[in-house]
């Protein structure tokens, strides 16, 4: 029997040189090729069983487009906001992708940018390197255990998140209306006005949908303290971009932490770029060496998975394989 054929997505976050040994080590032949039209897409995926994306969206005229030999798509990463799923499960394609690949690096990374906002670390990085003498400009930085920290989505990332601020802060708040698990040592709270008019740190760990869409606009901003601060690792979506910067424009917030940006990489004038006390980092929040090396073999292994009609070993079934419904 040959070995299966997936479509390789080509994009900034896939290096061939890391992925082809995982799909040789799978039995997968993978086929690079640039999936922005239907056309591109239609010829690409000739013969092919699967179709493997990082950041690449599949809207529904690319997955219409598919070869009908495609059964299933496998997302190497943990959000599905860009592909169409309701497309996928008319045609019958399954999709996989892989949630908990990176919950230690996603958690440890939001710990990261709310200890650097704290402490002010860019800001003292520059008095350093300007004038010593001038580090008083730094104050006033609260001390964490007088802090409370709320957390807006407990799944598996939001629950790691709560497990390493435990230590540091006085209280831990949870709001998720799609979750009723309970943390212990974290209260939850009925509304998300609650949590942000009562948090020092306000962390996001949401998936981006219809619902979640911008869910931090500038009404919610003006509940939050002027001396809080928000910290996202999640989708830029989530948050109204324009009126986060307005508010750290006008002293309305005292800070923001984003490894995601709604457009990405961003534009030479996107209002974050310049607004005060933003610390930024590359959408690497899931990084290591070895949450690198593990997204890829648990995808092509679930993908394979999937196809033999067996339990994939990690990650999730978000779309059954089947005929269309």
């Amino acid at each position: 029997m040959p070995n299966p054929v997936f479509v390789l997505a080509d994009g900034p976050f896939v290096d061939p040189a890391l992925v082809e040994p995982h799909g040789a080590a799978a039995g997968v032949e993978l086929r690079r090729a640039l999936l922005e039209t239907p056309a591109a897409v239609a010829a690409a995926t000739a013969g092919a069983d699967g179709v493997l994306v990082v950041t690449n969206p599949l809207p529904r005229e690319l997955i219409e487009a598919f070869a009908p030999s495609v059964r299933i798509i496998g997302r190497a990463g943990v959000g599905l906001d860009a592909i169409d799923l309701d497309a996928a499960r008319e045609r019958g394609i399954a999709v996989f992708h892989t949630p908990d690949y990176c919950i230690d690096e996603v958690a440890t990374h939001t710990l990261a940018l709310a200890l650097g906002l704290n402490r002010k670390l860019v800001q003292g990085d520059a008095v350093v390197r300007a004038d010593w003498t001038d580090w008083r400009a730094l104050a006033p930085v609260a001390p964490l255990s007088e802090q409370t920290v709320g957390i807006v989505g407990v799944g598996r990332i939001g629950q790691a998140v709560a497990a390493r601020f435990a230590p540091f802060v006085r209280e831990l708040l949870a709001f998720d209306p799609w979750s009723d698990v309970e943390l212990p040592g974290v209260r939850r709270v009925g509304e998300i006005g609650e949590l942000l008019a009562g948090s020092d740190v306000v962390t996001l760990h949401l998936p981006l949908t219809a619902d979640t869409d911008r869910l931090i606009d500038a009404e919610a901003l003006a509940r939050m303290k002027p001396t809080a601060l928000l910290v996202n690792v999640s989708r830029g979506g989530l948050i109204d971009e324009q009126a986060l910067a307005q508010a750290l424009r006008e002293g309305r917030l005292a800070g923001a932490g984003l490894d995601v940006l709604a457009s990405e990489p961003p534009p030479a004038d996107h209002p974050l770029l310049n607004a005060p006390n933003v610390l930024l980092s590359p959408h690497f929040a899931w990084y290591s060496t070895g949450s690198e090396q593990r997204v890829w073999s648990s995808t092509l292994d679930g993908m394979l998975a999937v196809l033999g009609e067996r339990a994939p070993a990690a990650g999730r079934v978000a779309v059954a394989a089947g005929a269309p419904a």
